[in-house]
């Protein structure tokens, strides 16, 4: 549910920066910082802002509760970059959460007599049953970085398979033969066709492919630290290199490699997937694949604009960046 009337001097004063700042890093300007930026968005995420200007038509977006906060950066840039470009066309995008339980019970969505004008995004990974619900509204609808075989309507995500089978491809080509997957496989479509791709690419060169306890849990929701000790644990013997789902996953799973005495790129070779800049903290350089955010913000406004007879599922191309989180094995 958005709160009311939330200004830009209520974030200033809660986050107790200028007001001026939390404009520039809401607009996405030059003169505040990185990291402050990201800060910004978060906070106006979470208390549920929404800029306020004259428009010519409502588009609903709604998020799962779960990713509105402070740790899942690739979501609030995805929609603040949506809400810029649907106000350059002249709509108004209104960001409304979907409680856990809500979503369990595939209630109505609370903002949706403004989806009536334009039509309803969902953002992320929103359970099979709410997105059926949300189709069965007969309203304009289409997933963002999601999408589900069985539910025909518009989608739009990166290029998942293909950005896993470079980075990879890329591990292999460094001299790696035991390359192991981190990821909770089964949560999400974007999870499962980066598996996808990290397994065609071991397929492609005759390597073997790992399991780990991680893969075979279907209830994980989230890679945690502790989750990722448990699959450390798991394991005979440690793999030269881990693809892991997400940034997130990569940096947890550095952090408690160095619990362990075990550094990267060292010991360990390390990617991650989506170029979150957040988790470079540790300036490990991390090798990575950019998600186009904005390229997926942009899409699914147009394709919620356009009519078409049938559904359309669009993949965009991102890029590998090659870092110096993945060592070369000597021969």
């Amino acid at each position: 549910m958005r709160s009311k009337n939330v200004t830009l001097a209520d974030i200033a004063k809660d986050l107790g920066i200028s007001k001026n700042a939390v404009s520039l890093a809401l607009r996405n300007k030059e003169g505040v910082s990185r990291e402050l930026r990201e800060r910004v968005m978060a906070k106006a995420n979470e208390m549920h802002y929404q800029a306020v200007s004259k428009m010519q038509g409502c588009i609903l977006a709604l998020i799962p509760q779960r990713y509105t906060g402070a740790g899942s950066i690739f979501y609030h840039r995805l929609c603040f970059e949506m809400e810029a470009y649907a106000a350059s066309l002249g709509y108004q995008l209104i960001i409304s959460s979907v409680s856990e339980s809500a979503e369990a019970q595939c209630q109505e969505p609370y903002m949706l007599s403004a989806a009536r004008n334009q039509g309803i995004i969902s953002i992320g990974n929103l359970s099979r049953d709410y997105c059926r619900m949300l189709q069965n509204l007969h309203l304009r609808y289409v997933m963002a970085d999601q999408y589900y075989e069985d539910i025909l309507v518009d989608s739009v995500t990166t290029a998942n398979t293909s950005g896993a089978y470079l980075l990879t491809t890329h591990l292999i080509e460094n001299g790696h033969r035991a390359i192991q997957f981190l990821g909770a496989v089964h949560r999400t479509s974007s999870l499962e066709d980066r598996w996808i791709g990290f397994r065609r690419a071991l397929r492609d060169h005759d390597l073997p492919i790992l399991s780990n306890s991680l893969l075979q849990d279907r209830e994980c929701e989230t890679e945690t630290p502790e989750r990722i000790c448990r699959a450390l644990d798991s394991m005979d013997e440690l793999p030269s290199a881990f693809v892991c789902g997400n940034d997130s996953v990569a940096h947890n799973l550095i952090l408690e490699l160095e619990k362990r005495g075990l550094h990267c790129p060292q010991d360990v070779s390390v990617v991650g997937f989506d170029n979150v800049e957040t988790y470079d903290v540790l300036s490990h350089d991390l090798t990575t694949y950019a998600t186009p955010s904005t390229g997926i913000a942009h899409a699914a406004i147009d394709l919620l604009k356009e009519d078409s007879a049938s559904p359309r599922r669009i993949q965009l191309l991102g890029r590998p960046i090659y870092r110096s989180s993945v060592r070369r094995m000597e021969e």
